[in-house]
């Protein structure tokens, strides 16, 4: 997820306000290793179980309503 695109959801407050760089990086980093293992998994749960998982992670990361 890129550097402006958090920004944006910042400003319009869909994330609490917070530092974007090193978040861009965290989430770059934690989808890279999903792709690496999913490349060589032989689950085929894990497509469906990776999905789950970034959207539990990328939920938290919701600015409380």
């Amino acid at each position: 997820m890129g550097v402006e695109a958090l920004e944006s959801l910042a400003r319009a407050g869909v994330i609490a306000p917070q530092p974007v760089q090193p978040l861009a990086r965290l989430l770059s980093g934690a989808m890279n290793e999903a792709a690496l293992w999913l490349a060589q998994s032989t689950d085929p749960a894990a497509p469906d179980a990776t999905m789950a998982a970034l959207e539990r992670l990328l939920d938290g990361l919701r600015h409380p309503a």
